[in-house]
């Protein structure tokens, strides 16, 4: 049993440091989403790993102005309440992301680079990113077309950072070579035990006083013998060398 768990701790530590790499980063992506829509939005509680580091970068043709940001969730959908828009109302990670059509106003009803509540925000033409860690409330993610664009030709990539993960990673290996190599130095021990043959030695006194040493067997065939010590022999097999 535990050397089994030890060989589940090596091959997750091993899976850990690949998709991670030494950065401690996974990147997925990018992945497009068809769509014409003003903006592209979490609902509240889809994200909820909290202290993770998340990179969001969305990317559009044509230089069309776009703001990625991450903000709380009663900001962010009080803001796109009355715009047509995409919900994402699940997420699975690396990327399996469930999304439903809320119907609204072509546009989104202020610049969302005017707004001072995001926690994180950032605009650009064709492209913009955050790269944030995930605070300990309820926050969602908005991808916003800005002016009189939208998002059609959208592509979204996301990566994620779990500090320490690659360094966690190498500690798993290291943790499950350990115990694998201290079962197996225990197994070769219990062996060499089991080969141990011990014999009782008995030191007896003949007729005229002498004392001489018997085996067991020796005892229990020539009778009644005075016995003044007791010796037990443990005796191991020496391994016969092979022909040359």
């Amino acid at each position: 049993m535990l050397q089994a768990l030890a060989g589940v701790a090596f091959l997750t530590g091993v899976a850990g440091a690949v998709v991670l790499g030494p950065d401690s980063r996974f990147v997925t992506g990018p992945h497009a989403i068809d769509t014409d829509v003003s903006a592209v939005v979490t609902q509240p509680g889809v994200l909820t790993w909290e202290n993770l580091q998340v990179e969001v970068l969305a990317e559009v043709p044509a230089n069309k102005p776009v703001f990625v940001g991450l903000g709380n969730s009663v900001d962010v959908m009080s803001y796109l309440d009355s715009t047509r828009r995409l919900e994402v109302t699940g997420f699975r990670t690396p990327w399996s992301p469930q999304m439903e059509l809320i119907d609204g106003n072509p546009a989104a009803p202020a610049a969302p680079t005017a707004l001072d509540w995001w926690l994180d925000g950032q605009g650009g033409l064709g492209g913009a990113a955050i790269d944030t860690r995930l605070p300990d409330e309820t926050v969602s993610v908005a991808i916003v077309a800005v002016g009189e664009a939208n998002l059609r030709g959208l592509e979204v990539s996301v990566a994620y950072g779990l500090h320490g993960g690659f360094a966690r990673s190498l500690g798993l290996i290291a943790a499950g070579a350990a115990i694998v190599a201290l079962v197996q130095l225990l197994l070769v021990r219990s062996e060499d035990e089991e080969d141990v043959v011990e014999d009782v030695v008995y030191v007896v006194v003949d007729e005229d006083g002498t004392e001489r040493e018997i085996s067991a067997d020796e005892l229990d065939e020539l009778g009644s013998y005075e016995v003044v010590e007791e010796t037990v022999v443990e005796d191991t097999p020496v391994e016969q060398e092979p022909p040359r």
